[in-house]
C-alpha cells in the first residue's frame, strides 16, 4: 500500500529550497494568531459550487484546494502566514490512483464472488467480511497518509513540515487497538453462548461491549503518540509525552451520558413500536409506513447528535491533553478548548449543514416547478409520470450550491476555533531551524478522498 500515493517527491519552489542559515541568535516566542474575516470565503464558496455543478464535481479538487490555501494564509505565526503548496491535480490523481488500485478491483472481486457462488451466501458473506476488514485498516492509512500530505504541503518562512515513519504501522495500531478488546468480547460472548446457552451470552456481549469502551482514551492517547512523534518543522522534531490516565475523568461523564441517552432513545422507540403496532406488522411479515420509519429514522438521527454534544466536554479535554503534551523542542503547546464552546461549534455546524440540504432543496425544488419541468399528479387510476434527469439535475444542482457554501463556511469556522485558541509557551530559535531531506508525497491524499476523512 506504500505506493498508491506517495511514490517519489514533492514540487518544490526555488526559492523554498534553500535552508535557512544556522545562526547563534537568541531564541524567540511564538505568538500564533488566526484571521477571523470568514466572509471572504463567502465568494469562494460560491465559485467552488458552481464550478463543481458545471464539472459534475470534478473541480471539487481544485475547489478543497484553494479553500486550503486561504485558511493556511489566514494563520499567521509572528505574523508571518503558512503557505500550503498543494495542487489539486495532486489530489485528483491521488484519487484516480485509489480508485484504480482499490475501489475497482474491490467492485469487480464483487462481482466475480456473486458470478462464481451464485446464491451462496456463505460465500458472499465471508467476502464482505474481508471486505469490512480489509476498508478498516485502509482508514488508519489513510489518516496518516492524509496528514503526511498536508504537512509535507505546509510552508512557514520556507521551511515546510513533514511526517515520518510508516503509514503500514499507524494502520496496524488503528485496527488492532479497536479490533482486539471487541474481538475478545465476541468470542468470550461465543464460548459462554455455546456453554450455557444464548442468553447469558447475550449478556456477556452486553457487559463486554461496556467494559471495552473503556479502550478509548488509552487508543486515543497511543495513536497521537505514533502520530505526533514522527512529526518534524524542518528537522527538529515534535515530540509528545501525554499518557491516557487524566482522560479517564472526564470520559467517565461522557461514557455515562452516553449511556443514558442511548438507553432513553432505546426505551422510546421500543414505547413507539408497540404503540404505532409494528410488533403485530413485524409479525405478519409487513413492512412499516413511511411516516413510521421516519419516526425511528428521527430518534437514531436526535441519538446521535445528543451523544455528540454530551462528550463535547471529553473531547475538549482530550484536545487540551493532546496540546499540552506536544513539544517542539523547547517549546510546549497549549489549546484553550472548551465543552462548551466545542459543543456550540458542532451543533451549529450540523444545523449549517441540515440548512443548507434543507435550502438547497426548498430552492430546486421552487425552480422545478417554476419552470413547469415537474410532472403533473397522475389521475386516478394513472401509472405515475417519472420527472426524468432534467428536474432532477435543477433540483440537485441549487443542492450542490448551497452545501458547498456551508461545508465552506463550516470549515473556516472549525480553523477558526482550534488556532485561535492555540498558543505555543517557550522559545524556539528560528534561525537554527534546517529543512527537512524528507520531500513528501508525490500525490495527494487519495484514501483521505475516499473515505472522507479530510479536516479541510
Amino acid at each position: 500500500m506504500h505506493t498508491l500515493s506517495d511514490a517519489g517527491p514533492s514540487q518544490s519552489h526555488p526559492s523554498q529550497s534553500h535552508a535557512q542559515p544556522h545562526s547563534p541568535a537568541q531564541p524567540h516566542t511564538i505568538d500564533i494568531t488566526f484571521d477571523s474575516k470568514g466572509d471572504r470565503l463567502f465568494g469562494l464558496g460560491l465559485i467552488n459550487g458552481l464550478l463543481k455543478i458545471l464539472t459534475l464535481g470534478i473541480y471539487s479538487f481544485w475547489g478543497k484546494t484553494e479553500v486550503r490555501r486561504r485558511i493556511w494564509s489566514f494563520t499567521r505565526l509572528n505574523g508571518e502566514p503558512l503557505e500550503y503548496t498543494g495542487t489539486g491535480k495532486e489530489l485528483f490523481l491521488g484519487f484516480l490512483i485509489v480508485f484504480g488500485a482499490i475501489l475497482l478491483p474491490v467492485l469487480l472481486a464483487g462481482f466475480a464472488v456473486v458470478y462464481a457462488f451464485p446464491g451462496n451466501k456463505s460465500a458472499i458473506a465471508s467476502y464482505q467480511a474481508a471486505v469490512y476488514i480489509a476498508f478498516f485498516m485502509l482508514v488508519g492509512n489513510a489518516i496518516y497518509r492524509a496528514q503526511r500530505f498536508r504537512m509535507s504541503r505546509t510552508r512557514w518562512r520556507g521551511i515546510r513540515g513533514s511526517l515520518e515513519g510508516s503509514p503500514a504501522a499507524y494502520a496496524w495500531a488503528y485496527f488492532w487497538t479497536l479490533v482486539a478488546p471487541f474481538g475478545l468480547v465476541a468470542l468470550l460472548s461465543g464460548l459462554v453462548s455455546w456453554a450455557t446457552g444464548p442468553r447469558v451470552g447475550g449478556l456477556i456481549v452486553v457487559l463486554g461491549f461496556i467494559a471495552a469502551l473503556w479502550i478509548f482514551p488509552w487508543r486515543a492517547n497511543k495513536l497521537q503518540g505514533l502520530m505526533t512523534n514522527n512529526m518534524r518543522f524542518g528537522d527538529r522534531p515534535f515530540s509528545y509525552t501525554g499518557t491516557s490516565g487524566p482522560l479517564y475523568k472526564r470520559y467517565f461523564f461522557a461514557w455515562a451520558g452516553s449511556a443514558l441517552i442511548y438507553i432513553g432513545a432505546s426505551a422510546a422507540a421500543i414505547a413507539y413500536a408497540y404503540n404505532a403496532g409494528l410488533v403485530e406488522l413485524i409479525q405478519a411479515r409487513l413492512p412499516p409506513s413511511g411516516p413510521q420509519i421516519l419516526v425511528f429514522f428521527a430518534i437514531g438521527l436526535l441519538t446521535m447528535v445528543a451523544i455528540g454534544l454530551i462528550t463535547a466536554w471529553y473531547r475538549a479535554n482530550q484536545m487540551n491533553h493532546f496540546a499540552q503534551h506536544t513539544h517542539l523542542e523547547g517549546a510546549t503547546f497549549k489549546l484553550q478548548a472548551s465543552g462548551k464552546s466545542l459543543m456550540w461549534l458542532l451543533f451549529s455546524n450540523w444545523l449549517l449543514a441540515v440548512l443548507g440540504l434543507i435550502g438547497g432543496l426548498a430552492l430546486g425544488g421552487f425552480l422545478a416547478y417554476s419552470a413547469g419541468l415537474m410532472p403533473t399528479p397522475p389521475e386516478p387510476g394513472a401509472e405515475p409520470v417519472e420527472p426524468g434527469l432534467l428536474p432532477i439535475l435543477v433540483i440537485v444542482a441549487p443542492v450542490i450550491l448551497v452545501t458547498t457554501l456551508a461545508t465552506t463556511f463550516a470549515q473556516f469556522r472549525s480553523a477558526r476555533y482550534f488556532l485561535s485558541r492555540l498558543k505555543l509557551d517557550g522559545t524556539l530559535n528560528l534561525n537554527a531551524i534546517l529543512q527537512s531531506q524528507s520531500t513528501g508525497p508525490k500525490r495527494g491524499e487519495g484514501l483521505a478522498q475516499v473515505f472522507d476523512l479530510d479536516a479541510f
